[in-house]
């Protein structure tokens, strides 16, 4: 029930965003890492066991956090990019409209053609770029949580000797 509600109030809060707030969800992550770890330091050992326990509540929060933050940026850019395309579909259809009126159309249609075919090429760059950037996100989250595991596991391994 909790990931639920978590889930909700967390996506309430990002569809507000604007395009600089966006920026910051690498930073978000960092200091959703930066949490977790607090959360686990802040947690009590469990004597003769080599466990730590912890508040769930909190510790699933953050994860609930973490799992939102590099999806919405994700939509966001998605969003952005139909935006773009939006925009550049009305330009095609102003410019068609006047010179149809001037009966310019005919002489400017293979322009046209090739400034849709850039604007593709644009918008195919534009999504490969984002895939690419989620990609870093998601490694570089992937590579500070197996860093974590391991120092725990060290941990655990320092109080078993």
């Amino acid at each position: 029930m909790c990931r639920s509600w978590c889930l909700r109030m967390w996506s309430a809060r990002c569809a507000g965003r604007t395009a600089t707030e966006w920026g910051r969800t690498a930073i978000e992550l960092d200091e959703l890492i930066d949490e977790l770890e607090e959360a686990l330091a802040e947690g009590r050992r469990v004597p003769f066991s080599g466990r730590l326990m912890v508040d769930e509540e909190r510790i699933l929060d953050i994860i609930d956090r973490m799992r939102v933050a590099v999806p919405e940026e994700i939509k966001q850019a998605r969003r952005v990019l139909q935006e773009r395309e939006r925009i550049l579909n009305e330009a095609h259809t102003t410019v068609r409209e006047a010179m149809s009126e001037q009966g310019l159309l005919q002489a400017v249609e293979q322009e046209r053609q090739q400034l849709v075919q850039a604007a593709e090429q644009e918008a195919a760059l534009v999504r490969a770029g984002a895939d690419d950037y989620a990609r870093q996100v998601l490694e570089e989250l992937s590579q500070r949580l197996e860093k974590f595991q391991q120092s725990i596991r060290n941990g655990l391994d320092s109080l078993k000797q």
